[in-house]
């Protein structure tokens, strides 16, 4: 190839130029971003050593008809794996609420820090790398703790940390290590670390836990299998254990599952692995990478072989001075290479003036680095995708032609396959921009019909804090003072926030129960008060008493399972016997938790137990200047709990939160539907202007005699409107498809009409319109006279 002709050829027509090189860089630079996103997540987990032996502990239970799966673990299971399965090189049990507030006693200073309680068999697990101290003896103090580097920093500046003391409600901590900041796509995210002993000794001293318990799951437990062990094999001495162990009495099957799977591919349907999960979004933003990078190398096809006329001549003379078609097709190939590796170089700075706000989009911290081998080759992929997808064709196509009829200025073909070629690709833009633009309006609809459910629970004006032992303890008298600021409507304790509740359990009994039934219970532990501040609903009896512990709470869900015991008076328990059984005080409208989108209710008990809450509701007066309110509150806090930040989270933020996930992916899928349409209409702005360049003798023809400028523009934009109507005619029964089979996954969904689709065909037939419109109405208001001198 001359690199000298193709550059000449390539500024010598400026226009066509242009187009590809942005369509292209357009194209490029989507895909790139969109790969650089399904590199983080599917590199989860790749910086850990020996990552593909490391596994979590999970259990299938039969709760009625239905098998349900959790990833947690019992007590005694840790020092049974240590014990009995040899195949087991180490493990680590993991727990604990996650942030937590220290105060520096010098200082007299409070930092709010996210942390675990982990066994010290987690440093070689995980990898920690100590920059300061030694990991083989970092947790063998009473009270010992180990922090990040970003951590250290933080509190201590560039002073030595190790000896230092951070101090916490219940104990007092010294500082034994220092490791270097985890990176971020891990399965751990902490900046300091805890002996495990510490959280099971506090949590059995207060009553919550039984450490020998094979029943009570309330940690997380991972091993590290020895290289060769047969997972099959494990997995089958796993499933009876806890049975072998209560005789029996447990209905937990024990498994491990690998940790580099579980984020992707680890959802699971009655007890078994769907092979499924977050790897379909994985999958479904690749593909629409792919897509964009498609319709960018289909607008230089179309491109490349609109200008086939133009071309013809150059291609004539080179023949009849003896270039073979073969020398052609790499010459064309060529200033395709070239227009791919301009479109590539202006890519990879636009990346980088792209990644922070795609980092802020995607709430992650994408890096370009070109020294990274999956990187570069992955751009140098792109780049030669674009080149012989884009360019192979008009290659071939170009150098097919004959130098005799080329020579003689004979027209080309307009009926042969390149124009039924042309048309399809158009047809297939416009198409998938469509689908695009379809499930994008779908993500949104769905995430909106969840957000605007009718929960139950009254997420307006309430506010929650994190509960301390000294405010647990004092909470009659905490509770009097912030009803007598004259900002609180309500206030009482939780164990859970109600909008999640994860606490749950089966096995209960009730007089008349179905041995067959066995429903799936979840638990909350509350003070009176909680329903009202809640925004609940008592539909009959009272709420809860202080100090009293032998009534509870049910939702109307529970009292419909257990007919007629579901009633006040009625009575639930472990045991068989009525006496030894909780009293119904008091039955409770149904709310949802934890999924938005089922269709069922979830049967809840609300126990008095104010020493198991972890939240404190507080319900805001209407109208209060909220400002005001919760600096009242937060000093209210503090006189009972002063080492705590006492940080507020409103209800409604916690509420959006959990949509957070969903709304990244229609950003996602807004975006590149977007970009897709505009490149697809770049495209035909391209072909428009090129027909009508080529029409222009015939335009200014129609003119002299008498044509209007709608009849120009009618001529013109006919065809184009013609493709684009066959391209809905194709995109919405794929769309419709498409978007029913992403809402199989929901119980609570939208239902689909066709106002949506003819919505989006409205829309995406205008964008044509106006596309074609542009040059359309130039080549119709154009001079007849000049139009018709052009040769």
């Amino acid at each position: 190839m001359n690199l000298k002709q193709s550059l000449r050829i390539i500024f010598r027509n400026k226009t066509f130029s242009i187009l590809n090189i942005f369509g292209l860089t357009v194209g490029i630079t989507a895909t790139a971003l969109i790969f650089l996103w399904v590199e983080y997540q599917t590199g989860f987990n790749r910086e850990l050593p020996n990552s593909k032996n490391l596994y979590k502990i999970g259990q299938n239970q039969q709760y009625g008809d239905e098998i349900n799966t959790f990833f947690v673990a019992c007590g005694p299971l840790s020092r049974t794996l240590d014990a009995e399965f040899p195949e087991i090189k180490r493990n680590t049990r993991e727990g604990g609420d996650g942030t937590t507030t220290f105060v520096l006693e010098k200082e007299n200073k409070a930092y709010s820090e996210y942390g675990q309680f982990m066994d010290a068999t987690a440093f070689d697990m995980i990898g920690l790398q100590f920059v300061r101290g030694n990991k083989q003896t970092a947790f063998e103090p009473a009270f010992p703790i180990v922090i990040s580097e970003k951590m250290a920093e933080k509190m201590f500046g560039k002073e030595d940390p190790l000896g230092k003391t951070l101090k916490t409600d219940d104990h007092l901590y010294e500082v034994t290590g220092v490791f270097k900041d985890l990176p971020k796509n891990i399965s751990f995210s902490f900046d300091w670390l805890c002996p495990f002993r510490i959280l099971e000794n506090d949590y059995a001293a207060k009553g919550w836990v039984n450490k020998d318990s094979w029943r009570s799951n309330w940690q997380s437990c991972y091993v590290e299998l020895l290289p060769g062990t047969d997972v099959n094999v494990l997995n089958k001495r796993l499933k009876n254990l806890q049975k072998e162990k209560t005789a029996g009495e447990g209905n937990a099957e024990y498994f491990v599952y690998q940790l580099n799977k579980l984020r992707l591919y680890g959802q699971f349907r009655d007890g078994k692995s769907t092979g499924s999960g977050y790897i379909r979004t994985v999958r479904l933003f690749a593909g629409i990478g792919l897509v964009i990078l498609a319709i960018a190398c289909i607008n230089f096809m179309n491109l490349s072989t609109a200008r086939s006329q133009k071309r013809a001549t150059e291609v004539g003379v080179r023949k009849t001075f003896g270039a073979k078609r073969d020398w052609l097709i790499r010459f064309f190939l060529g200033e395709s290479a070239l227009l791919s590796i301009l479109s590539l170089l202006i890519s990879v700075g636009l990346i980088y003036l792209c990644l922070p706000a795609f980092n802020r989009l995607v709430n992650i911290d994408l890096q370009l680095n070109l020294l990274n081998p999956y990187q570069l080759f992955g751009l140098l992929g792109i780049g030669l995708i674009c080149t012989f997808l884009a360019g192979s064709y008009p290659a071939f196509y170009l150098s097919s032609f004959s130098p005799i009829n080329t020579l003689k200025k004979q027209k080309l073909s307009k009926g042969g396959s390149v124009v039924w070629i042309s048309k399809g690709l158009v047809v297939t833009q416009f198409a998938t921009a469509f689908i695009l633009i379809c499930t994008t309006f779908v993500i949104y609809l769905q995430i909106r019909h969840g957000q605007n459910r009718e929960m139950g629970i009254k997420k307006d004006n309430l506010v929650t804090f994190a509960t301390t032992p000294e405010i647990i303890n004092s909470f009659n008298a905490v509770r009097n003072e912030l009803l007598g600021t004259g900002f609180v409507e309500s206030t009482a304790l939780s164990s859970q926030s109600l909008i999640n509740i994860w606490n749950n359990g089966g096995g209960l009994k009730w007089q008349g129960k179905d041995p067959d039934i066995n429903p799936l219970i979840s638990n909350v532990h509350a003070t009176p008060g909680l329903i009202e501040a809640a925004g609940l609903k008592l539909t009959e009896g009272k709420d809860l008493a202080d100090n009293d512990s032998t009534y509870i709470l049910v939702n109307q869900t529970l009292a419909d399972i257990m007919g007629s015991e579901g009633r006040v008076g009625g009575r639930i328990g472990w045991s068989d016997d009525p006496n030894e059984q909780y009293e119904i005080k008091g039955i409770v409208n149904n709310f949802v938790f934890n999924d938005m989108y089922t269709e069922k209710y979830e049967p809840v008990i609300f126990y008095y137990y104010p020493g198991g809450a972890n939240f404190i509701f507080t319900r805001l007066k209407e109208g209060v200047n909220q400002v005001e309110a919760l600096a009242k509150i937060k000093t209210v806090l503090k006189n009972f709990s002063p080492n705590e930040a006492h940080e507020p989270t409103y209800m409604d933020d916690r509420f959006e939160r959990m949509f957070a996930g969903q709304r990244t992916i229609g950003k996602l899928g807004g975006l590149f539907a977007g970009l897709a349409i505009f490149i697809s209409c770049l495209g035909l702005f391209g072909l428009s202007a090129f027909s009508a360049e080529q029409r222009t003798k015939e335009i200014g023809i129609r003119k002299v005699l008498g044509a209007t400028v709608w009849d120009i523009l009618t001529l013109l934009g006919k065809s184009y409107m013609g493709l684009i109507g066959v391209s809905l005619v194709i995109g919405i029964p794929l769309a419709w498809y498409i978007t029913n089979k992403y809402l199989n996954d929901y119980s609570y969904k939208i239902t689909l009409g066709w106002s949506l689709f003819a919505g989006v065909a409205i829309l995406v037939t205008l964008i044509a319109i106006l596309t074609v419109s542009f040059q359309s109405l130039r080549a119709a208001m154009a001079n007849p006279v000049k139009s018709i001198k052009v040769e």
